[in-house]
């Protein structure tokens, strides 16, 4: 698509003497009507245009041979086949031996022929995606053609000079850094003027990159070969600086008494080469001069992109530090060099970095980012290789005694001022010693992940060192998860566990709770608490909780069947179902789809629950209690919950830990968490319940605390489907079955 805007580089004149020939070749009629609009009209230095239609690289190869003398070709790349435009490239400059018509890539598919190789690899003047081809670009893109076409001609017709402006303009299109593109340019400068001369190319710093503002002076010959690096302000006299001024003012050539200067620029990124030359210039080498300069537009255009493209792909724009790519490529490098040595990589990360971003926003965020690089960067010291591998993690790469925790931990001590507020900032850091663990860099930086997980599990500003059982950790884990995918996928060893809820004193059947077990593909029995939390980090557990609904819904429904119709459900919720919006509705579906009412069922939900979003939790808490659910805080006592916290939750019951209980009675200490929450749960009129039951003489205990439902080994251990149906059947006469 072309998109057209009211300005224009070129301006409709009288017509003029013979046309310049353009050949439009694309498999579009579209873009032929397009671009024919767009330059309809238009005159370039006095010559009207004359556009030769081809809708094929064949076309255009006969088109070619029968019309001498086309200027510019503006070629789709991707025809009759996917590469027919490069083929026709080829097929211009080798078979037909033209030289001189200028060639302009369009592509409609910029993906499929990347344009940093398009450029490397072929002869071409311009390489754009037609989404670009405004009319004032294609006018631009044009008129730029068509002059370096007959500067080209000019040349070729003139002398050995004008044959060195052509090469050297092919030659700079292909350089990809400005050093390198500035030390062929003045080559080539001598090479036109036939003669050694002083000269510097001096170029603002792109602004990809840190540095000082203005220009610095990149490559020098002669008298200036020493002033690399130095800025133009501080190592010229003040008439080179004069000079300078006018030449960015005018954009152009500038020819002064003594020198010449020539401007390159892009829009973005100002450029002056300067070169001294006692005698003026011969017309010939003005005109070789000037042509060389508008050649070397796009060539610096393109080295300015190059380092544009090379910088983001290696370095963070924010703090300009190597970014991951950059810093696994440099430690592989140092490896490959350098056998042996003590020798360590760390990751760092900023402790509760989120919260600062969440609390003082993403700019504060940032601006920290900068301030903690800076900071490593000088508590480092030279030799050590500092990166910004992920948002708020560096890597870090040098000599063991260049690493040292502590030292860098001191070194942040001192709070950062960002935008008004002192913040203290503290590191956690994951260490590995080449010493003691081989591999390349992405197998050190695994390891250094392992350790610097570990270290986020102590908290605080804790640094942690790899050790080969960190690495046999996760292969387990990750095997586990395998397994555990294959027994959701196959219901293959999974099963439900049954263990009854008794009222104190009484002994009478409350409710059942249901209990997953998973056996391996080994036949080993896996802990819940091993496999559990695994499949909330994975997702799974969204999966495993329906099953295990369905499962115990189905069952349940076949007790109440048999008469058991007082009986409570009692199922244990994971906070990561809670947190699905569409868990409400599902579990409905399924109470109706299993004839059970929803006052029968009771979620057991972790205390953990108090720390999760509150809004979420409110909303999805309130859905539960609507749909006539009942609600038990599974737990209370063993974790972070307090009793003031109790409140924020709309349960029935609260079921107390077992480990709270294990002291109780012994001491005043033991005594007074259960004698507290129990007066609480009497006040709030909640149904108090305690867990782990291995003797009367607990039982007796909890019933004198105020616990109405008992649970444990002292009355039932929990049992298969099968084994519980024995049990109900045994003890059928003494339960109430109403």
């Amino acid at each position: 698509m072309l998109e057209f805007v009211d300005e224009a580089l070129a301006h409709p004149v009288k017509e003029g003497p013979a046309p310049w020939k353009i050949l439009i070749t694309d498999d579009d009629d579209e873009v032929h009507r397009a671009t024919a609009f767009a330059l309809r009209g238009f005159h370039i230095d006095e010559r009207p245009l004359e556009l030769l239609h081809a809708y094929s690289a064949r076309e255009a190869e006969a088109m070619l041979r029968e019309h001498p003398g086309v200027a510019v070709a503006m070629l789709d790349v991707v025809m009759e086949t996917p590469d027919a435009g490069l083929r026709l490239v080829d097929t211009i400059r080798n078979e037909l031996g033209m030289h001189s018509v200028r060639i302009v890539l369009r592509t409609g598919q910029p993906g499929y022929a990347p344009e940093l190789e398009v450029i490397r690899r072929y002869d071409i003047n311009d390489y754009r995606t037609k989404s670009e081809l405004s009319q004032t670009r294609l006018i631009t893109t044009l008129t730029a053609a068509v002059r370096a076409y007959e500067q080209i001609e000019t040349v070729r017709a003139a002398n050995r000079g004008m044959d060195a402006v052509s090469r050297a303009a092919n030659t700079v299109f292909r350089l990809r850094s400005s050093v390198e593109f500035s030390r062929v340019l003045l080559e080539r400068v001598e090479e036109i003027l036939g003669e050694a001369a002083d000269a510097l190319v001096a170029m603002e710093h792109s602004s990809a990159t840190p540095g000082e503002a203005g220009l610095h002076v990149v490559c020098g010959r002669g008298r200036y070969a020493n002033l690399a690096g130095c800025a133009i302000e501080r190592s010229v006299d003040v008439e080179m600086q004069r000079g300078i001024r006018r030449c960015l003012a005018a954009h152009t050539c500038v020819f002064e008494a003594g020198r010449f200067l020539l401007w390159l620029g892009n829009g973005g990124r100002d450029a002056v080469v300067v070169v001294d030359h006692p005698h003026p210039l011969r017309s010939l080498q003005q005109r070789l001069v000037e042509m060389f300069a508008a050649s070397l537009g796009v060539g610096f255009e393109n080295v300015d992109l190059i380092e544009r493209l090379d910088f983001f792909a290696f370095y963070d724009p924010l703090t300009h530090l190597p970014n991951r790519t950059c810093f696994i490529n440099e430690v592989d490098q140092d490896l490959l060099v350098r056998q042996g040595g003590s020798r360590c990589l760390a990751l760092a990360d900023v402790v509760r970095f989120s919260e600062i971003n969440d609390a003082l926003g993403y700019r504060c965020g940032d601006t920290l980012l900068v301030a903690v690089a800076k900071r490593l960067r000088s508590a480092l010291g030279p030799g050590v290789t500092l990166a910004r591998v992920s948002g708020d993690t560096f890597g870090i790469f040098g000599p063991e005694n260049a690493l040292d925790p502590a030292l860098i931990n001191k070194a942040f001590e001192q709070a950062f001022f960002v935008h008004g507020h002192a913040l203290t900032v503290q590191l956690r850091i994951g260490l590995v010693r080449l010493a003691e663990c081989k591999g390349n860099a992405v197998e050190l930086m695994r390891n250094a992940s392992l350790a610097l997980n570990q270290a986020r599990q102590a908290g605080g500003s804790a640094f942690s060192v790899f050790s080969a059982m960190m690495s046999d950790d996760v292969q387990t884990r990750v095997a586990m998860l395998h397994s555990l995918r294959a027994a959701i996928d196959f219901k293959r060893g999974l099963s439900l566990c049954w263990q009854p809820i008794v009222q104190a004193g009484s002994g009478e059947l409350q409710g059942l709770e249901v209990l997953l077990r998973w056996r391996n593909d080994f036949g080993e029995l896996v802990p819940p608490a091993r496999f559990i939390p695994l499949a909330e980090r994975t997702g799974m557990v969204h999966e495993l909780g329906q099953w295990v609904l369905g499962q115990a819904l189905e069952r349940f429904g076949i007790w109440r069947r048999q008469g058991w119709r007082g009986l409570e459900l009692t199922l244990n919720i994971s906070s990561v179902q809670l947190r699905d919006e569409r868990f409400v509705q599902r579990l409905r579906a399924q109470l109706e789809y299993s004839d059970v009412e929803a006052d029968r069922l009771v979620l057991d939900l972790d205390e953990s629950l108090a720390f999760e979003e509150p809004r979420l939790l409110q909303h999805q808490l309130r859905g539960l209690r609507e749909l006539g659910v009942r609600l038990a805080l599974d737990n209370f006592g063993c974790g972070r919950a307090s009793l003031s916290q109790l409140g924020t939750f709309p349960v029935d019951r609260i079921k107390l830990d077992r480990n709270l209980l294990a002291n109780f009675g012994e001491t005043p200490e033991a005594t007074a968490l259960p004698a507290a929450i129990a007066e609480l749960a009497c006040k709030r009129k909640l149904v108090l319940m305690g867990e782990g039951v291995e003797s009367a003489a607990q039982a007796s205990m909890l019933e004198t605390l105020g616990c109405s439902l008992l649970q444990g080994f002292h009355f039932a251990r929990p049992m298969a489907a099968e084994q519980m149906d024995a049990w109900l059947r045994e003890r059928r006469s003494n339960f109430d079955v109403l």
